[in-house]
């Protein structure tokens, strides 16, 4: 079986940022959506609507990039091994989405909610899927 992956359709995007929120809230305890592994954010630019989609696309370039060998992808999502991150952020630097973040001397990276991300459960007009 392929492995399932995030993805957006902006079309049906209307910028209410839920994704972010549920994410928040469900991997930090709290609803700040920038300590949020996704986002997805609206503009307007020259009177036009543009969107800002930084999510996880399982690319493998955040596992490629650490010189600890703390990021793995073997159960189709990543996953950061604590013992082993130092924080150091070249995985944030090579991730081309840029949705790594380094907190706490730790990088923080989208799961997709091991393989159930809540983010697609929680977007009202189905922008976001995970196929």
């Amino acid at each position: 079986m392929a492995t399932k992956r995030l993805k957006f359709k902006k079309a049906l995007c209307i910028g209410c940022q839920l994704c972010s929120q549920v994410c928040s809230a469900y991997k930090e305890g709290e609803y700040i959506p920038s300590k949020a592994r996704i986002a997805i954010e609206t503009c307007y630019d020259d009177g036009s609507l543009k969107y800002i989609d930084n999510y996880c696309i399982l690319c493998g370039m955040c596992m490629k990039a650490c010189p600890f060998d703390a990021i793995d992808m073997d159960n189709g999502w990543i996953h950061v091994d604590p013992e082993k991150c130092k924080g150091c952020g070249l995985c944030a630097k090579k991730c081309p989405k840029h949705v790594v973040q380094i907190r706490d001397k730790f990088a923080y990276i989208c799961d997709t909610c091991e393989g159930d991300p809540n983010c697609v459960k929680a977007c009202p007009h189905g922008a976001l899927t995970f196929e």
